[in-house]
């Protein structure tokens, strides 16, 4: 077919989606094309030269065909070449808008685009085609994840964090994404907006109050062992990057993940000496994998005084309890759940789905109310999307039945159920030895200023 390149359609709104389909489809293959000679590339000026050739090296393949290709369309495919390299594609301007909380792809053609305020819009095509899709799913898991991962149907769920592009503030996103399970391929991307994120940020955005303010921050001086728990999108890992910031900045750390999230030794100014380690995942033939179990005794050979755990989904619970268990107070984690009390049950199924092994709950109870001194959960308010802490438990070791004893040092009686003091700690000696002043557990002292 002879003529200008983008092909034109004959109407303006299919000329459009052609025109975007043709790009799209000409980016992908320009980038598979250049893959090799950039596979271990960081320098993006190097690169655009690589990619220049290769645009011009397409352009002559097109005039052979009858179509011209106009300068500006090879400055944009030059530059949406690079993007798909070392951004995230035609995605990267979200990935960039600070007010772009997460994105989602249901399809190559479902964009949808969650903000801050919680409103969610459609966003643009990605890609021509679903397969298109997968390809630069696959790009992204090769070359924008701090450890490469597989995506294919013989491995068809994929858990990573990407590390950010030039222009990107941050440290990077996680990328949830599936193909084979679901009819068409899908992936999750959270944009990681309050990285460097301390406890006095969290007072002055509502996430807590002057009350636990203070408290939070003694409890960590204290050395208690803290699990942050909460919904999907509750700010969990945001509020444990801010108990992190209370930490002596000399203090030597250990964080154990599934996947890079925490970047506490990213934030080189609060954190001096931390080791980040990452499971890895095993090959095609099943070897090679590196599980949590794996790693923490060699952290506890590193010199290592904290460890902290991200996410515990599943088999991360075994690491969590032997982090807090091993002379190194002090440690973290986030956990999935509803509410602190459904924690002990939750913790129970986690054990069963990591561990695959029977083990009583009793003894599970026991290993939690051993392990775990404080629960902080957070509530995400859907009509504002607005997070909170809504209450704190303190965990004890079991009495009267099996399960752990545990008083509610904070409940939702705040407003919008946000928390309030309601009874002493027993680790009040605790927290009192590092400074903190028991007038602030009155209820009366302790008001959320209204936002």
């Amino acid at each position: 077919m002879n003529g200008a390149w983008p092909p034109r359609a004959e109407t303006e709104t299919t000329a459009s989606a052609g025109d975007e389909r043709a790009f799209r489809e000409a980016v992908l293959s320009i980038a598979t094309s250049v893959a090799d000679d950039l596979k271990d590339t960081e320098d993006r000026e190097a690169a655009l030269q690589v990619i220049k050739a290769q645009v011009q090296r397409w352009t002559q393949q097109q005039i052979a065909l009858g179509r011209a290709v106009s300068v500006g369309t090879q400055r944009k495919l030059v530059e949406a070449v690079a993007d798909e390299r070392f951004e995230l594609g035609s995605l990267t301007p979200f990935i960039r808008d600070r007010r772009v909380e997460s994105i989602d792809l249901n399809g190559c053609d479902q964009v949808w685009i969650t903000y801050s305020d919680g409103t969610c819009r459609r966003g643009p095509v990605i890609a021509s085609s679903d397969d298109d899709l997968i390809k630069m799913i696959q790009m992204w898991a090769l070359h924008k994840s701090y450890n490469p991962r597989e995506f294919s149907a013989a491995s068809p769920l994929l858990n990573t964090a990407l590390r950010p592009g030039d222009g990107e503030d941050g440290v990077g996103v996680r990328l949830s994404a599936t193909m084979a399970v679901t009819p068409r391929p899908c992936a999750s991307i959270r944009c990681h907006r309050l990285v460097d994120v301390t406890l006095e940020d969290l007072l002055k955005l509502g996430t807590i109050n002057r009350s636990l303010y203070f408290f939070l921050k003694a409890a960590v001086l204290a050395r208690l062992n803290i699990v942050v728990t909460g919904g999907t999108a509750a700010g969990k890992t945001t509020l444990l990057r801010a108990l992190a910031s209370v930490i002596d900045p000399a203090e030597r750390l250990a964080t154990l993940e599934s996947d890079y999230e925490l970047f506490l030794d990213k934030l080189t100014h609060r954190h001096q000496n931390v080791i980040a380690f990452q499971v890895r995942q095993a090959n095609s033939e099943g070897a090679g994998g590196i599980t949590l179990n794996d790693l923490i005794p060699h952290s506890l050979r590193k010199n290592i005084k904290r460890i902290i755990v991200g996410e515990v989904r599943a088999d991360e619970i075994v690491p969590m309890f032997e982090a807090m268990n091993t002379g190194h107070p002090g440690s973290m984690c986030t956990i999935h759940a509803d509410g602190t009390e459904e924690i002990f049950n939750r913790v129970v199924m986690l054990w069963t789905r990591g561990v695959g092994t029977q083990t009583p709950p009793a003894v599970v109870h026991l290993n939690t109310g051993q392990s775990i001194d404080l629960v902080v959960h957070l509530r995400l308010d859907p009509a504002t999307n607005t997070r909170f802490v809504s209450e704190v438990l303190e965990v004890l070791p079991p009495a009267d039945s099996e399960l752990p004893s545990h008083n509610h040092l904070y409940r939702p009686t705040g407003p919008g159920g946000r928390a309030v003091p309601d009874i002493t700690p027993q680790c009040l000696p605790r927290l009192k030895a590092v400074g903190f002043d028991p007038t602030l557990l009155d209820p009366m002292s302790a008001r959320w200023e209204p936002r």
